[in-house]
């Protein structure tokens, strides 16, 4: 399976195009900041 990585500024607006992306492909969207705050509580 392929990945696609969105990267740039905070506020750019990667979180609501990747998810928009996710929608249009069918396929699951991960969020890498919310991953990364979950595991340091």
């Amino acid at each position: 399976m392929k990945s696609i990585i969105i990267i740039g500024y905070m506020g750019a607006g990667k979180t609501t195009v990747g998810k928009a992306l996710a929608k249009d492909l069918g396929v699951m969207f991960y969020d890498l900041d919310w991953y990364i705050e979950s595991r340091m509580r």
